[in-house]
């Protein structure tokens, strides 16, 4: 039992690293574009991973790379987006104090 947490625990931290490197990647942002990769990532976090399923979806049928690009894995900002999802999630699971 231990050797599967310790498991999760590695598994865990190689996704950490893994999304700051994606991070420390990721080109500068344009403002409006930050504010549409940040108002998904709240959608995404208060819906849940369908809704994420759904716009990768969409992003396969309209082919937007423009709009919804940073969904897909290798889209450079992919990484930004990524962290401000996990961050909502947290939000979301911790309220304020």
């Amino acid at each position: 039992m231990r050797e599967l947490r310790m498991g999760n625990a590695e598994e865990a931290a190689m996704e950490r690293q893994m999304i700051r490197r994606a991070v420390e990647d990721c080109p500068r942002l344009a403002q409006d574009e930050k504010e549409r990769i940040d108002k998904v990532a709240r959608f995404v976090a208060r819906d849940g991973d369908l809704t994420e399923t759904i716009l990768r979806r969409l992003l396969k049928i309209t082919k937007n790379q423009r709009r919804w690009g940073f969904i897909s894995p290798d889209h450079p900002h992919h990484g930004y987006y990524l962290r401000r999802k996990i961050s909502e999630q947290c939000r979301a699971i911790r309220p304020p104090r």
